[in-house]
Protein backbone atom coordinates (compact mmCIF):
# COMPACT_ATOMS: atom_id res chain seq x y z
CA UNK A 1 0.00 0.00 0.00
CA UNK A 2 1.74 3.63 -1.35
CA UNK A 3 1.27 6.22 1.40
CA UNK A 4 2.93 9.60 1.80
CA UNK A 5 5.34 11.00 4.59
CA UNK A 6 4.51 14.56 5.19
CA UNK A 7 6.49 16.89 7.26
CA UNK A 8 6.64 20.33 7.80
CA UNK A 9 9.29 22.62 8.56
CA UNK A 10 9.70 25.67 10.32
CA UNK A 11 11.92 27.58 8.27
CA UNK A 12 13.35 28.10 4.43
CA UNK A 13 16.75 26.71 5.09
CA UNK A 14 15.63 23.65 7.05
CA UNK A 15 12.81 23.07 4.50
CA UNK A 16 15.63 23.12 1.38
CA UNK A 17 17.77 20.96 3.69
CA UNK A 18 14.90 18.46 3.37
CA UNK A 19 14.35 18.54 -0.16
CA UNK A 20 17.58 17.82 -0.54
CA UNK A 21 18.12 14.83 1.75
CA UNK A 22 14.75 13.71 0.28
CA UNK A 23 16.16 13.72 -3.23
CA UNK A 24 19.69 12.25 -1.98
CA UNK A 25 18.23 9.13 -0.63
CA UNK A 26 15.72 9.05 -4.13
CA UNK A 27 12.61 9.28 -2.94
CA UNK A 28 10.15 10.95 -4.85
CA UNK A 29 8.67 14.22 -3.89
CA UNK A 30 5.06 14.95 -4.28
CA UNK A 31 4.51 17.72 -3.13
CA UNK A 32 5.70 21.02 -1.69
CA UNK A 33 4.01 23.86 0.09
CA UNK A 34 5.30 27.11 0.79
CA UNK A 35 4.17 30.37 2.23
CA UNK A 36 5.99 32.28 -0.68
CA UNK A 37 8.01 30.88 -3.89
CA UNK A 38 10.86 28.98 -2.95
CA UNK A 39 13.09 28.35 -5.82
CA UNK A 40 14.16 24.62 -5.03
CA UNK A 41 15.60 23.58 -9.04
CA UNK A 42 15.96 20.30 -10.30
CA UNK A 43 14.47 17.60 -8.19
CA UNK A 44 15.88 13.83 -8.60
CA UNK A 45 15.56 12.94 -12.43
CA UNK A 46 14.31 15.65 -15.11
CA UNK A 47 11.20 14.89 -15.61
CA UNK A 48 9.48 15.68 -19.11
CA UNK A 49 5.72 16.13 -19.11
CA UNK A 50 4.52 13.90 -21.69
CA UNK A 51 1.51 16.46 -22.18
CA UNK A 52 2.79 18.03 -25.58
CA UNK A 53 3.18 14.54 -27.47
CA UNK A 54 -0.04 13.62 -26.30
CA UNK A 55 -1.48 17.09 -27.61
CA UNK A 56 0.70 16.59 -31.09
CA UNK A 57 -0.50 12.89 -31.22
CA UNK A 58 -4.34 13.61 -30.79
CA UNK A 59 -4.54 16.36 -33.11
CA UNK A 60 -2.55 14.60 -35.36
CA UNK A 61 -4.41 11.06 -35.23
CA UNK A 62 -8.37 13.07 -35.21
CA UNK A 63 -6.76 15.29 -38.49
CA UNK A 64 -5.97 12.23 -40.49
CA UNK A 65 -9.07 10.57 -39.23
CA UNK A 66 -11.12 13.25 -40.30
CA UNK A 67 -9.61 13.91 -43.82
CA UNK A 68 -10.21 9.76 -44.42
CA UNK A 69 -13.55 10.37 -43.15
CA UNK A 70 -13.94 13.67 -46.02
CA UNK A 71 -12.23 10.96 -48.31
CA UNK A 72 -14.39 8.31 -47.83
CA UNK A 73 -17.54 10.32 -47.75
CA UNK A 74 -16.52 12.21 -51.31
CA UNK A 75 -15.26 9.29 -53.17
CA UNK A 76 -16.36 6.13 -51.70
CA UNK A 77 -20.09 6.55 -49.89
CA UNK A 78 -21.60 9.47 -51.87
CA UNK A 79 -19.40 11.05 -55.03
CA UNK A 80 -20.76 13.44 -56.56
CA UNK A 81 -19.19 14.94 -60.01
CA UNK A 82 -19.52 18.69 -59.62
CA UNK A 83 -17.97 20.75 -62.52
CA UNK A 84 -15.60 18.07 -64.02
CA UNK A 85 -13.65 18.24 -60.72
CA UNK A 86 -12.15 15.28 -59.64
CA UNK A 87 -13.46 13.41 -56.52
CA UNK A 88 -10.52 13.27 -54.84
CA UNK A 89 -9.51 17.00 -54.52
CA UNK A 90 -7.00 17.07 -51.74
CA UNK A 91 -6.92 20.91 -52.30
CA UNK A 92 -10.31 21.50 -50.74
CA UNK A 93 -10.04 18.33 -48.55
CA UNK A 94 -7.57 19.83 -46.31
CA UNK A 95 -8.97 22.62 -44.57
CA UNK A 96 -11.24 20.93 -42.38
CA UNK A 97 -8.85 18.64 -41.09
CA UNK A 98 -6.22 21.20 -40.58
CA UNK A 99 -9.17 23.46 -38.08
CA UNK A 100 -10.18 19.59 -36.54
CA UNK A 101 -6.98 18.47 -35.73
CA UNK A 102 -5.95 21.96 -33.65
CA UNK A 103 -8.98 21.68 -32.11
CA UNK A 104 -8.25 18.00 -31.05
CA UNK A 105 -4.90 18.73 -30.36
CA UNK A 106 -6.26 20.93 -27.81
CA UNK A 107 -8.98 18.81 -26.43
CA UNK A 108 -6.05 16.13 -25.76
CA UNK A 109 -3.65 18.25 -23.98
CA UNK A 110 -6.40 19.65 -21.76
CA UNK A 111 -7.44 15.75 -21.06
CA UNK A 112 -3.90 14.86 -20.72
CA UNK A 113 -3.41 17.82 -17.90
CA UNK A 114 -6.21 17.18 -15.87
CA UNK A 115 -5.49 13.54 -15.78
CA UNK A 116 -1.57 13.86 -15.16
CA UNK A 117 -2.33 16.63 -12.27
CA UNK A 118 -5.21 13.71 -11.17
CA UNK A 119 -7.45 16.61 -10.96
CA UNK A 120 -10.02 14.08 -11.18
CA UNK A 121 -9.14 13.11 -7.59
CA UNK A 122 -11.76 15.44 -5.52
CA UNK A 123 -10.43 14.93 -2.10
CA UNK A 124 -6.74 14.09 -1.36
CA UNK A 125 -5.96 12.99 2.79
CA UNK A 126 -2.94 15.10 2.69
CA UNK A 127 -5.39 18.17 3.11
CA UNK A 128 -6.85 16.35 6.19
CA UNK A 129 -3.31 17.64 7.97
CA UNK A 130 -2.93 20.97 9.68
CA UNK A 131 0.19 21.84 8.84
CA UNK A 132 -0.51 21.23 4.64
CA UNK A 133 -3.50 24.09 5.76
CA UNK A 134 -1.06 25.94 7.42
CA UNK A 135 1.55 26.05 4.67
CA UNK A 136 0.29 28.93 2.58
CA UNK A 137 0.52 31.19 5.87
CA UNK A 138 3.91 29.89 7.88
CA UNK A 139 4.27 26.26 7.23
CA UNK A 140 7.25 25.05 4.61
CA UNK A 141 5.40 21.15 3.80
CA UNK A 142 7.16 18.36 1.70
CA UNK A 143 5.42 15.61 0.87
CA UNK A 144 7.36 11.98 0.00
CA UNK A 145 6.26 9.01 -1.93
CA UNK A 146 6.80 5.82 -0.32
CA UNK A 147 5.69 2.24 1.20
CA UNK A 148 3.69 1.70 4.49
CA UNK A 149 6.98 -0.52 5.48
CA UNK A 150 9.49 2.05 5.02
CA UNK A 151 7.73 5.03 6.36
CA UNK A 152 9.75 4.83 9.48
CA UNK A 153 13.06 5.61 7.40
CA UNK A 154 11.31 8.21 5.79
CA UNK A 155 10.05 10.15 8.59
CA UNK A 156 13.97 9.89 10.48
CA UNK A 157 14.95 11.05 7.39
CA UNK A 158 12.74 13.87 7.33
CA UNK A 159 13.47 14.42 11.22
CA UNK A 160 17.80 14.42 10.70
CA UNK A 161 17.00 17.18 8.02
CA UNK A 162 14.82 19.42 10.78
CA UNK A 163 11.17 18.71 10.27
CA UNK A 164 8.78 20.05 12.90
CA UNK A 165 5.70 17.69 12.23
CA UNK A 166 5.82 14.79 10.35
CA UNK A 167 3.79 11.96 9.76
CA UNK A 168 2.37 9.24 7.71
CA UNK A 169 -1.20 9.52 5.35
CA UNK A 170 -2.36 6.50 3.46
CA UNK A 171 -3.61 6.89 0.53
Amino acid sequence: MTALAIASFADEAAFRAGVAKADEAGRRVVGLWSPYPVEIGAIGEEMAAPIAWIAIAGGLAAAFLFYGFIWWTATQSYPFDSGGRPLHSWQVFLIAPIEFGALAAGVAGMIAFIVRARLTRLHHPAFDIAEVERASSEHFVIALACDADDGGDVLALLADAGAVHSRMVTR
